[in-house]
């Protein structure tokens, strides 16, 4: 596992554990593997970007994560971190996400 995927994994985990429970850790799993048998550049931005697309296409929570200051849309990674692009600001360092 690239240094970069195995840096994010853990994080990006928490995060959906401290939003949305314990039963999408596989998922994340999973979804890392197949990113790592891609070898692409940005490994773990890509995994960041591929879970939060899969809880938006299948509907577990279209505005995953919610943005906590106006909770009408997602927060967007970008930099290591959870954005509101709304306001242009940071809001949570990957892996920092408060629970709902």
């Amino acid at each position: 596992m690239s240094a970069d995927l195995a840096h994010v994994l853990p994080l990006l985990q928490r995060d959906v554990e401290q939003t949305l429970g314990a039963g999408y850790r596989q998922l994340v799993a999973d979804t890392a593997a197949d990113v790592r048998e891609l070898g692409v550049e940005g490994a773990g931005d890509k995994l960041v970007e591929d879970v939060q697309q899969y809880f938006h296409d299948t509907h577990v929570d279209t505005t995953w994560p919610a943005c906590p200051r106006h909770r009408r849309h997602p927060l967007w990674y970008r930099d290591g971190a959870w954005w509101c692009v709304e306001d242009g600001v940071e809001i949570a360092r990957l892996g920092e996400l408060e629970s709902r």
